[in-house]
């Protein structure tokens, strides 16, 4: 087996398994292996707990902004890696 990364209509690159016999075009029939869909993420939840926290943290202007650079880049990291990661983690959290 040998992985064939592709684009499909949407956009979206994949990566699938096929055979090593197989030509590259038949990756959208091989065996996907690929990130966790994103999609699952409550997006709204995510929009109301970035609200949130840039409100704790008083960041409400742009010049907030600009004297907490950091600050914001850390409120939107925390907010969308926690949901990000607890997609990968869910096929381990299944098995036990």
């Amino acid at each position: 087996m040998r992985a064939v990364i592709w684009t499909d209509r949407a956009g979206y690159r994949r990566r699938s398994l096929v055979r090593d016999e197989d030509p590259d075009d038949a990756a959208a029939q091989g065996l996907p292996s690929e990130p966790p869909n994103v999609e699952r993420i409550d997006w709204d939840d995510v929009k109301r707990d970035i609200h949130n926290q840039l409100m704790d943290a008083g960041m409400v202007t742009w010049l907030d902004v600009q004297r907490g650079q950091n600050k914001l880049a850390a409120i939107v990291k925390s907010v969308v890696l926690r949901r990000v990661v607890a997609l990968y983690r869910e096929p381990e959290q299944k098995q036990e």
